[in-house]
């Protein structure tokens, strides 16, 4: 049965949106630790507790504005997710080590062969596009709190103040809001065909056909993850390109690197239930759910990081001004330039 189909039997069940996703608690804990964790290189805004509360408290936000209406529903609801078959491809022609270069390439290989991002899902896309904003937003960030400390005039100053402390906000909306894709690509069971039971596919090793997605991502996270020992997971963040410039190459092949060990994961989730691990609630079970909740965290962190790294070679404000160049005060960057006058 695919994914959409199933997303209509739950709406025809009333069951809750959170059996599509981690659940409430597994998304804010993404979110906190991802947030919690940040490095010392990271801009202090994003370190106060406020700003990792509002982003902990963001992290459901794309599940709870599922029925927002049919149009939102169809454009995003698929976002969420990737079917990924036993052949390790999207759509038996798609790897994660080769994804197309953006979502309207990836649309066309997948039209070529009858499927399209719809029926498939497109989770890589909606973290690519989302990490893509988050790096903008840093770009002005730097770019205006230079302008703001080298304004001489005072209607300039009043106008950067105010569009700093605007840009801080919706930063930590935008960072928020994304997190939760994040976190939705490490849980396996978004990551595979066989994502609410085993369903019509070979099956020689005898796993559940029985629906147990809310389950896993829902209720045994709520009932047995702790904060703690999540956390212990988190490797130690490491700068990984501190200067360089990232191509959309390299993000993309970081994505699905991601996605890939995700999926890794797909069988042993499987064979946990099929031992009854997951209904004992046995130390096994949460280990397992540790490791891909502390997956996710870490992830969300060090793309952050990575975006604020990579922001030093955006650009800013129209016609484009490179960042480097409002830094090193070649160009001056004006209200009437951030207002595109």
């Amino acid at each position: 049965m695919k994914r959409l189909a199933l997303i209509a039997a739950m709406t025809s069940l009333l069951l809750p949106v959170q059996a599509l996703a981690w659940g409430s608690t597994g998304h804010r804990m993404v979110n906190d630790l991802g947030a919690s964790a940040l490095p010392a290189s990271v801009p202090a805004f994003l370190r106060t507790p406020g700003a990792i509360a509002d982003i902990t408290t963001l992290g459901p936000e794309m599940d709870r504005l599922k029925d927002s209406g049919a149009s939102w529903d169809a454009d995003n609801d698929t976002g969420h997710f990737l079917d990924i078959g036993d052949d390790g491809k999207i759509g038996g022609i798609i790897t994660l080590d080769a994804l197309p270069p953006s979502f309207k390439a990836y649309d066309a290989a997948l039209r070529a062969v009858h499927l399209d991002p719809f029926s498939m899902g497109y989770v890589p896309y909606t973290i690519l596009d989302g990490w893509e904003q988050i790096r903008k937003d840093f770009a002005y960030y730097r770019a205006e709190s230079y302008a703001l400390a080298h304004a001489t005039r005072s209607t300039d100053k009043a106008f950067l103040t105010q569009d700093l402390a605007l840009r801080e906000r919706l930063t930590i909306r935008d960072i928020g809001v994304w997190g939760h894709f994040v976190g939705d690509a490490s849980p396996p069971l978004h990551i595979t065909i066989h994502f609410n039971g085993w369903g019509d596919y070979p099956n020689p090793n005898g796993y559940t056909m029985n629906h147990i997605h809310s389950f896993f991502e829902s209720t045994y996270v709520r009932d047995h993850a702790q904060r703690a020992a999540v956390a212990a997971l988190m490797p130690a963040y490491v700068p990984s390109n501190p200067v360089g410039l990232i191509s959309q190459d390299d993000m993309l092949k970081q994505i699905g690197a991601y996605l890939t060990a995700s999926a890794a994961r797909v069988r042993p989730l499987y064979e946990l239930q099929k031992t009854g691990d997951f209904d004992r609630g046995t130390p096994a079970a949460t280990a397992f759910v540790d490791q891909c909740l502390a997956a996710g965290a870490t992830q969300f962190r060090n793309w952050i990081a990575l975006a604020w790294e990579d922001s030093l070679n955006e650009t800013v404000s129209y016609p484009s001004v490179a960042v480097r160049d409002v830094l090193s005060g070649k160009v001056v960057l004006s209200p009437k330039a951030l207002s595109s006058d």
